[in-house]
């Protein structure tokens, strides 16, 4: 992925034409989106250091607690980061359309199939190198542990993971792809930003865990600008979520 200019960049994002650009909105208003994109880009990796479960035991004490209100504070957590988008784009007085929620296709859920058979192929051999070749530990035991084991939780599940689909893309592969890309001009380190805020809320399912996602983060930030929408992405993320709890034991990274 090259550099490219401002304009070509946002083509590339498929900005819409009514977004205001940033030099024509008063000083408040730019400091406010940039303060909102910082709050994500350093405050999410810390929020996730700091609070979050960092280890397989420090998760296994949250779910003994409740599994059910760990899916719950984390889907709360999720709609609160997508209202701060939701200002930020208020502030500076451009659309969520601009984000990628373009009109949807019947082609997307297609696309979002095919890009989860590709994508787990490509996670499945990154976990397994980090596994033979660096001697990292598998992540599978953080994510055994999450998956939901009773009705009422498999409901919490379904639920989380429509919100992990909505919020997570429309933050990581639509606010911080794009102002990261306006403001550092370099499309390839907003999708590096992007990715590794992204991977940082997965540390409870440990460094190979968390690298994976890293990847997976890249993968989705390519499927973002080929696809010049969120819709394939936000597909593809319900789904692989959903997944997860119907294979079980199955489950990967």
């Amino acid at each position: 992925m090259t550099d490219l200019p401002p304009d070509q960049s946002r083509n590339l994002l498929h900005v819409t034409p009514d977004a205001t650009p940033q030099e024509r909105l008063p000083r408040w208003r730019r400091w406010g989106v940039t303060v909102i994109f910082l709050l994500i880009v350093l405050g999410w990796p810390f929020f996730a250091l700091t609070t979050g479960p960092t280890s397989a035991d420090e998760l296994e004490e949250i779910i003994s607690q409740s599994r059910l209100w760990l899916y719950l504070s984390t889907g709360l957590i999720l709609w609160l980061v997508f209202v701060l988008v939701w200002i930020a784009q208020r502030l500076g007085r451009r659309p969520l359309t601009e984000l990628g929620f373009t009109q949807p296709r019947l082609m997307d859920p297609v696309v979002a199939f095919g890009f989860l058979i590709v994508a787990n192929i490509v996670l499945h051999l990154s976990a397994w190198i980090l596994q033979s070749v660096f001697g990292m530990a598998p992540p599978d035991e953080a994510v055994q542990m999450i998956l939901p084991q009773t009705s009422i939780e498999r409901l919490g599940w379904i639920l989380l993971s429509i919100s992990a689909g909505m919020c997570e893309e429309t933050c990581f592969r639509g606010f911080v792809l794009l102002r990261g890309t306006e403001y550092l001009r370099k499309p390839w380190l907003a999708v590096l930003i992007s990715s590794l805020a992204f991977g940082s809320g997965h540390l409870y399912q440990g460094a190979t865990g968390a690298v994976v996602i890293v990847i997976y983060g890249v993968m989705f930030c390519g499927l973002r600008l080929w696809q010049r929408s969120l819709w394939p992405g936000i597909w593809a993320h319900i789904w692989q979520d959903l997944g997860a709890m119907a294979m079980g034991p199955m489950a990967g990274p």
